[in-house]
């Protein structure tokens, strides 16, 4: 008897429709998107968006698409509870930590994140109620300061469109005290060590004059702008320079290539802003 091997076909593709419909979770692999990930799981586009809190319909390798809403599932119907941010270009699960004083641990927790992955667009649940004026700020929205009206000195004087040096910004260790990786003790760790892979673009983060370029103990190649109003930043162990001392640069220019020169255990990029000489913490003013 001759076996219609069309028959066979629907049936071996209703038996992979049926095993991609009762799986939660669909991870996305280079290729994919929502309209083939519908047809393979029977679930439609605009479920698919309402179960993973997608506001288009972009989505990324590696990213978890739930295939079932997970509000019904009593170990997740707090994450429908408060307030969420919506990720943009340039966050990190550091920035939104800090911005909502909610710590990176219980993000995690709360959206199942097994790692700091985020992707544009995701939705990401505090746990807590927010203010609707601190909902959804920009990483990259401009600061405003004002003078003082009882002298020519700025306090805490003008940086408007502060920009951030490098088009990612994840956080390897942020400002503060902390145990020197190779000093092996415990001192202030003046500005924010960013990942970065060797020879990333690094951007001036506001116009300025330099007013050095070269190498410094510790810092290794370091770049220093000055951009008035008694602020400064710093780049340092980068592994090359692409400007000079007293050289004007505008916002964004690509100013050196990030490196491992200087006191460090691999490659990244050391940032610091400071204000009258004295470091602040530059996540605070993205």
């Amino acid at each position: 008897m001759k076996i219609n091997k069309k028959i066979i076909y629907t049936l071996i593709l209703s038996l992979l429709l049926v095993s991609c419909s009762t799986s939660k979770i669909h991870t996305v692999k280079r290729g994919d998107t929502l309209s083939k990930i519908s047809k393979n799981s029977g679930v439609s586009v605009e479920k698919l968006k309402e179960y993973n809190h997608l506001d288009g319909n972009t989505i990324y390798p590696n990213q978890k698409i739930y295939l079932k809403n997970q509000s019904v599932s009593s170990k997740t119907t707090s994450r429908s509870k408060g307030s969420f941010h919506t990720v943009r270009s340039g966050d990190t699960l550091y920035l939104i930590s800090k911005k909502y004083d909610v710590s990176i641990t219980n993000i995690k927790k709360i959206n199942k994140l097994t790692d700091n992955t985020i992707h544009v667009g995701n939705k990401i649940y505090l746990g807590k109620t927010v203010s609707k004026d601190n909902v959804n700020y920009t990483p990259t929205s401009s600061v405003t300061y004002t003078k003082s009206t009882h002298s020519n000195k700025s306090t805490k004087p003008v940086l408007k469109n502060f920009r951030e040096p490098l088009k990612s910004m994840k956080v390897n260790s942020p400002y503060g005290y902390r145990n020197h990786p190779v000093l092996g003790r415990k001192i202030l760790h003046a500005g924010v060590d960013l990942h970065a892979a060797m020879n990333t673009a690094v951007y001036s983060s506001y116009t300025g004059t330099v007013t050095f370029a070269g190498w410094q103990n510790g810092y290794g190649k370091i770049i220093i702008i000055n951009h008035g109003n008694n602020y400064e930043t710093r780049y340092s162990h980068l592994n090359r320079i692409l400007i000079k001392k007293g050289q004007r640069i505008a916002t964004g220019q690509v100013i050196g290539k990030s490196g491992k020169t200087g006191r460090v255990t691999g490659p990244h990029l050391h940032f610091e802003i400071r204000f009258n000489g004295k470091p602040t913490d530059p996540m605070k003013v993205f």
